[in-house]
C-alpha cells in the first residue's frame, strides 16, 4: 500500500473480527513505528500488548466501572468529563456531535432509545471486541508535553503502519479511562504514565459502522499562508 493511500484511507474501526493477530505481526509493527520522530530522539513510548484472558479482565473490569457510574479517570489530563466525552466548546464540539450523530444513525441511538446507547458505550467499554489492545505508556520521571506529542506520533504510524498487516486500529482513550483498573489486570507500574490505547484487529468490513467516513474541514479553514515578510529595520 502506498503511504498517501494508506494515509487517506485509514479511519477508526468499530468492528472487528474475532481472529487473534499473531504476536509476531504486532511485534513487526511496533518495530515499524518505533521508527516515529521523538524529540531528540528519546524515544518515550512502551507498549503493553494484551490479549486473551487478561484482555477479557480488562474488558469486564471496564464494563463494571461504566455501569458503576465511575467517572472516567485517565493519567492524562482531559477537559471536564460529563458521563464519557470531553466537554468541547465552539467549533470543537461541532465536529464531536457531527460524529457522534455518524456512529448513532448506524446503531440506531435516539433520545427515546437510550439502551442502544448504553449497548454501544459497554461495546466502547470492550473496546470494540477488539482480539488485542495496545497500552502506551511513558516514564514519570519525563515532564511537559513534548512526550505525549512524541505519543500521539508513534500511535499514528501504528495505525498506518498496521494497514500493511491487514489490521484495522481504534486510538482510543476509553482504554486508559481506569488507569487504577488497568494496572491492577495488567500490571503497569505507577512509574509509568498510561496516555492513550489502541485497538488492533481484523477489520469486519461488514459491519456498517466500519463504512462511517468521518469528515474533515476545508483547506482555507485550517491553513494560512504568509508569502510575503515586512522587514522592520532597526
Amino acid at each position: 500500500m502506498e503511504l498517501l493511500e494508506a494515509i487517506k484511507m485509514r479511519r477508526s474501526i468499530r468492528a472487528f473480527k474475532p481472529d487473534p493477530v499473531p504476536k509476531e505481526i504486532i511485534l513487526e509493527l511496533i518495530g515499524v513505528a518505533a521508527r516515529a520522530p521523538s524529540g531528540v530522539n528519546s524515544q518515550p513510548w512502551e507498549f503493553f500488548i494484551i490479549s486473551g484472558k487478561t484482555l477479557n479482565n480488562v474488558r469486564q473490569a471496564y464494563v463494571e466501572q461504566y455501569r458503576a457510574g465511575i467517572v472516567p479517570n485517565p493519567d492524562v489530563t482531559i477537559p471536564k468529563v460529563g458521563k464519557l466525552a470531553p466537554k468541547l466548546q465552539g467549533v470543537y464540539k461541532e465536529r464531536q456531535i457531527l460524529l457522534a450523530k455518524q456512529i448513532y444513525d448506524v446503531y440506531g441511538i435516539t433520545k427515546e432509545n437510550t439502551k442502544a446507547l448504553h449497548e454501544y458505550n459497554e461495546s466502547m467499554y470492550r473496546f470494540f471486541d477488539a482480539p488485542a489492545i495496545l497500552v502506551i505508556v511513558f516514564d514519570r520521571m519525563l515532564s511537559g508535553g513534548w512526550p505525549i506529542l512524541d505519543i500521539g506520533s508513534v500511535a499514528q504510524t501504528t495505525a498506518l503502519g498496521a494497514q500493511a498487516f491487514g489490521l484495522g486500529t481504534c486510538i482510543m482513550r476509553a482504554i486508559v479511562d481506569f488507569p487504577t483498573e488497568l494496572r491492577k489486570q495488567v500490571g503497569i507500574p505507577d512509574s509509568k504514565q498510561i496516555i492513550v490505547g489502541i485497538a488492533i484487529g481484523y477489520p469486519d468490513w461488514n459491519h456498517p459502522v466500519n463504512q462511517l467516513k468521518t469528515e474533515r474541514e476545508a483547506l482555507e479553514k485550517i491553513v494560512t499562508f504568509r508569502e510575503k515578510y515586512q522587514v522592520h529595520s532597526s
